[in-house]
């Protein structure tokens, strides 16, 4: 078998880029010297870092800052103005979406009852892809009447998911072996934002690790 390979430069960039912009979500303001210091980047490549996420509208120059010792540093903030993120949270009777901001402020939340027809007890997958495709259609459309783009759709599921979005089982929706990320994409006509299906747990343990009362833990369990 082939041995390990060299990452892509692009990969490695891309994972730069994303080490950066969550040091300035959870520290801004902060400088790029801030930056270089805690990340272990070395100064030139967090500039060419920074100057990448202000040309893409996610990060911003605050200003001067003059209480630090040394020269006065610009200090960066998020922007993300032109961004949002959606969640949608699948029950046997309802969904749930959610519209966030690159800071995690809530920018909509919707609910909608979804019930079975005829004398079927559970709702068919693609009367459910169907309602969470109308439902994630009616928020990209507000969102972008705000001027924002979305970046990502995560839908969570009551079941287990494997890691292409298929459903594998979902008990409470009387789903097995459902390619739900699939139909999404179909039934979204291949959105330029990704799409990720994933199991409810999974997303809330997820979010306890990263906003929780004990978050960044080594050891969430």
């Amino acid at each position: 078998q082939p041995g390990p390979q060299p990452a892509d430069f692009a990969d490695v960039r891309a994972t730069n880029l994303a080490v950066v912009l969550r040091h300035v979500r959870e520290n801004a303001p902060c400088s790029r010297a801030d930056i270089a210091t805690v990340t272990g980047l070395n100064k030139a490549t967090v500039s060419s870092l920074v100057a990448d996420l202000i040309a893409r509208r996610l990060v911003r120059e605050t200003g001067l800052t003059e209480h630090r010792i040394g020269r006065p540093a610009t200090m960066l903030t998020l922007d993300g103005a032109a961004y949002a993120a959606l969640g949608v949270t699948v029950a046997a009777d309802e969904l749930t979406a959610v519209a966030l901001d690159l800071a995690g402020e809530q920018l909509l939340a919707w609910r909608r009852a979804v019930t079975a027809t005829g004398t079927d007890t559970a709702v068919s997958p693609g009367r459910l892809t169907s309602a969470i495709a109308a439902v994630v259609g009616r928020a990209v459309n507000r969102l972008a009447g705000s001027g924002r783009s979305v970046l990502r759709l995560t839908v969570g599921v009551p079941g287990l998911v494997d890691g292409d979005g298929a459903v594998r089982l979902a008990s409470d929706l009387g789903w097995r072996d459902v390619d739900l990320r699939g139909e999404l994409i179909r039934a979204l006509r291949k959105p330029g934002y990704d799409i990720t299906v994933d199991s409810d747990d999974h997303l809330a343990v997820l979010d306890e690790h990263r906003f929780g009362a004990h978050a960044g833990t080594a050891k969430l369990v």
